[in-house]
């Protein structure tokens, strides 16, 4: 008898761990998570805005790009870093070259050559600031502008991009998507594809956040000349018959200026000579 009582309670144990078991494996864990739940009220309530229409309940990104001409290209990029450091943003790239516009190298003497650039300085600068500070912003740096070239500003929805995120994640965590038992491959893609939503939202929501500005300024183009040896045609360089001629009227007046100034420094023994040749003369007669 006591055999028997001891096989049906066995019997009746393992009914209610089946059935525990199986209504544990009807729910996803997870499925009542206060996360979970915050997730499906973020859904609805976008729902409802998005159908509302309104332009204040929907996401936005802005960003901006500028190109312009200033007086100092580094004066002007250390009072954008100040503007930026003054928001609350922070520059993430610079790029500080020369651009050059023309050059060329003419021919000095028989051994030296002249070099002459002409360069304009290009700074390229992408920085992120507080959305709430983007137009500020902008137009502090706008004051710098001796020149625009051009001004974009652009405002991305992306609403019903972090609306399928949140669906895709509510769907996933809520277990709406049967697989078959021993599916742990899909179970996985499912995993997979919520945490890639979930970090897309992140990313959206630091775009939201600090808004990004490209910017692209110059100044007036500058000449740089250098003298250099050349060394090269130093044997093989020959002016021709103008140039030489040239040289030959200018050497001869440098050779008259010298005469003429040498006469002039020694005037004390030119005109004690004259008048002594006048006197000599006079009372020779």
């Amino acid at each position: 008898m006591k055999q028997c009582i001891a096989i049906i309670a066995m019997i009746l144990m393992f009914a209610a761990c089946k059935q525990a078991g199986g209504k544990q494996s009807e729910q996803e864990p997870g499925a009542g998570a206060p996360e979970n739940e915050a997730i499906a009220d973020s859904v609805q309530t976008q729902i409802a805005a998005l159908s509302d229409g309104r332009p204040s309940d929907r996401k936005f990104i802005r960003s901006a790009e500028l190109k312009f001409r200033v007086n100092d290209v580094n004066r002007a990029a250390e009072t954008i870093e100040g503007i930026v450091q003054k928001a609350s943003g922070f520059v993430v790239y610079t790029h500080l070259s020369n651009q050059i516009n023309q050059s060329d190298i003419a021919v000095l003497s028989r051994d030296s050559s002249l070099e002459t650039i002409q360069y304009t300085i290009v700074n390229k600068i992408t920085l992120r600031v507080p959305t709430t500070g983007f137009d500020s912003v902008l137009r502090e740096i706008m004051r710098l502008s001796d020149f625009l070239d051009y001004q974009i500003v652009q405002s991305d929805d992306v609403s019903f991009q972090v609306l399928s995120n949140n669906m895709t994640i509510r769907r996933v965590a809520s277990g709406t998507r049967k697989q078959p038992r021993g599916s742990s491959a899909s179970l996985g893609d499912q995993q997979e594809e919520a945490d890639r939503a979930k970090v897309e939202n992140l990313s959206l929501t630091d775009r939201m956040k600090y808004s990004e500005i490209r910017l692209e300024f110059t100044q007036r183009p500058l000449l740089k000349r250098t003298v250099f040896a050349n060394e090269k045609n130093t044997r093989k360089y020959e002016p021709g018959f103008g140039r030489k001629l040239i040289d030959a009227i200018a050497d001869g007046w440098l050779l008259v200026e010298w005469l003429f100034l040498l006469a002039l420094k020694l005037w004390s023994l030119i005109l004690p000579g004259i008048a002594g040749w006048f006197l000599y003369h006079k009372y020779k007669k």
